[in-house]
């Protein structure tokens, strides 16, 4: 878990483009490459110490609340991600912003729960006091139970999720710990964990007697459904079609029963087996339960080169169900391959405005990958709605990062025509060099950031980097 700032694009009166607040989720999501740098500057100790210590003092420095608020809290995020929880929860309490702290509590929670210091983690989660719907301290319990059942210890899971008070949020636990019982491999008792929800769940009278809530029936398997579904999910990612499909048929309610052997034939879909995956999702009862299927067997055709056979599915998706989902997967596998003119072509066929644009981003990004980010940013230049050619300049900028193309990414961010959302960009173009092992590279990248909120952010992830 790690904490990201909300977007500022609408407060700063410009276009709000969701995809700018995925950049430095998926530039962080990157394999990190251990490197050994020296220290920059007047710091002789550690670098990422002397990083930490650069970002607080950014931080320090932000007049408006809110960002000094949000920037703090990504301190306070990686020194938890880095091990030093005393640290981190001194930074995380002289955040003065409520709902900030008790957000950045519960990501130092869950790092202490990842690291084995379930005690630690506990007294933690303890001290989150707000009363949202979605309250941080049960979000913090959870994660303390997660990782009591990541490190084998199922019982001691079980017992910490039992002390989450609203029943709702305790089974959604539950569920969560067979999941993570699927994960390591212990199929068996996952199912046992998910039998134990339905059997120990309880609604108080006061609520099935609401007209505006679920019936009891539907309430009382909600989260036993769920788990089950999950441990399918689980099977069927590593491979277990066959486990996952027993899984399924086991299901008493067909909705949840259709979405995993939905998620089996994805699976057998993405690892190339089309006809499998066909046969499978014939076995779906719920209705529109197959497309995420069909369309996974469209993509994996066209990841192929068999572009035949994709097109012809994905015009049977539209025709069908209105989905054109698989057109922008041909699109961008189409550029993936080398033939930009083709996924263009294929981007601008698509009758869907959001979806074609969606399309266009891919096969921009790809060839920026491919080392024509010039020609990428010309095309993204002569997109007229605002949004989508933003985010067709991130996403290149991006590909240019991740190829080494550092200046032609800073020459890309340069040509939104949004402060926030450049800035929010070359954050992400320092954080996806660091990912890559060039801390040298990223560092000046990230210092030259005129928004010290996201320069901020970008040390931080430059921190995670270091080894």
């Amino acid at each position: 878990m790690s904490y990201r700032c909300r977007n500022r694009a609408n407060g700063q009166g410009g276009p709000v483009n969701v995809h700018s607040l995925l950049l430095l989720a998926i530039a962080w999501a990157l394999p990190t490459a251990a490197v050994a740098q020296p220290a920059v500057g007047t710091c002789t100790g550690e670098l990422r110490y002397c990083l930490i210590a650069e970002a607080r003092a950014t931080a320090d420095s932000i007049v408006r609340p809110r960002d000094r608020a949000e920037a703090m809290a990504a301190v306070a995020a990686v020194q938890a991600q880095t091990g030093d929880f005393v640290a981190a929860l001194a930074t995380a309490r002289a955040i003065a912003d409520d709902r900030v702290r008790m957000e950045v509590l519960l990501v130092v929670a869950d790092s202490q729960a990842k690291a084995g210091d379930i005690a630690g983690a506990l007294a933690t989660a303890r001290t989150i006091d707000d009363a949202t719907a979605q309250s941080a301290a049960v979000v913090a319990l959870e994660a303390v139970a997660i990782g009591q059942a990541r490190a084998g210890d199922v019982a001691g899971a079980l017992r910490s999720a039992e002390g989450i008070d609203d029943y709702f949020r305790r089974t959604e636990a539950q569920a969560a710990i067979a999941r993570v019982q699927a994960e390591r491999g212990d199929v068996v008792g996952a199912r046992e964990t998910a039998q134990h929800i339905r059997s120990t769940y309880w609604v108080p009278q006061e609520r099935i007697r609401n007209p505006y809530r679920f019936s009891e029936t539907n309430v009382d398997d909600y989260w036993h459904f769920e788990a089950l579904v999950a441990i399918a999910r689980v099977q069927a990612r590593r491979g277990d079609v066959a486990g996952a499909l027993e899984t399924a048929r086991g299901i008493d309610d067909f909705a949840a029963r259709s979405r995993a052997i939905a998620e089996a034939a994805v699976a057998q879909a993405e690892a190339g087996d089309a006809d499998g995956a066909i046969r499978t999702a014939s076995d779906i009862e719920a209705a529109y339960g197959d497309v995420a299927p069909l369309i996974a067997v469209a993509g994996a055709h066209a990841r192929a080169g068999n572009f035949a056979a994709a097109q012809e599915l994905a015009r049977n998706i539209e025709a069908a169900y209105g989905d054109v989902s698989a057109q922008v997967a041909i699109a961008a596998a189409q550029a993936e391959r080398g033939n930009i003119a083709a996924g263009l072509a294929s981007a601008q066929a698509i009758k869907n405005h959001q979806f074609s644009m969606r399309a266009l981003v891919a096969v921009l990004a790809a060839q920026a990958r491919k080392g024509d980010g010039a020609a990428a940013l010309r095309t993204a230049g002569d997109i007229r709605d605002t949004s989508a050619r933003i985010e067709a300049q991130q996403a290149i900028a991006l590909a240019q990062a991740q190829a080494g193309d550092i200046a032609g990414a800073l020459t890309t961010s340069a040509a939104i025509d949004h402060p926030y959302l450049r800035s929010d960009t070359q954050a992400a173009i320092a954080a996806t060099r660091a990912a890559a092992g060039d801390v040298a590279g990223a560092l000046p990248v990230a210092r030259a950031i005129g928004d010290p909120l996201n320069r901020t952010i970008a040390l931080t992830r430059i921190v995670v980097a270091v080894k």
